[in-house]
């Protein structure tokens, strides 16, 4: 019976001491986070007050258009405007662009990139300089380089490298 008596008591203190530990345990952690906090919110202060030439950042929403579609009128003027930039011989280099597969794109005198869509094999050489005529064709690509081009003309002025037929 006195093993009996003996076991409960030192169960029952262990479970006094646990309670006591666990209660003070919370309440030590709860404020430790709250010195971790304000010991992080003094750092941010200090180095703010330290560097006077970092300006306040402010992001403003700007829209891009005002919300007016570009109809009739102003259409037709930009429309003809990208023809104009592009009609007439040009003269460029042809680049292959090892890029999303890779591909090769034309990059003129003017600096202007243009992605051929329908550049024949013959002229598919990296570092040729060729005079082309064309139209902007209106479509979209997966390659996100230049503008889509169609040629209806094409001179080799100077021969390039020649690549493989994987290449086209």
């Amino acid at each position: 019976m006195d093993n009996m008596m003996t076991y409960k008591k030192s169960l029952l203190s262990t479970l006094v001491i646990t309670v006591l530990l666990s209660a003070c345990g919370s309440s030590s952690s709860e404020s430790e986070t709250d010195k971790t906090t304000k010991a992080d919110e003094t750092k941010v202060e200090n180095s703010q007050e330290n560097s006077p030439e970092q300006a306040a950042t402010e992001l403003v929403a700007t829209p891009v258009n005002s919300g007016d579609k570009i109809t009739g009128h102003e259409m037709e003027d930009l429309k003809h405007k990208l023809k104009d930039e592009f009609s007439g011989w040009q003269r460029g280099r042809v680049q292959f662009l090892n890029l999303e597969g890779g591909f090769y794109g034309i990059i003129t005198d003017s600096g202007k990139k243009l992605l051929p869509m329908n550049m024949a094999k013959e002229f598919a050489q990296n570092g040729a300089v060729v005079r082309i005529k064309g139209k902007v064709k209106n479509v979209m690509t997966i390659q996100q380089w230049g503008t889509p081009f169609t040629i209806t003309e094409i001179e080799l002025i100077t021969p390039g490298t020649k690549g493989n037929n994987a290449d086209m």
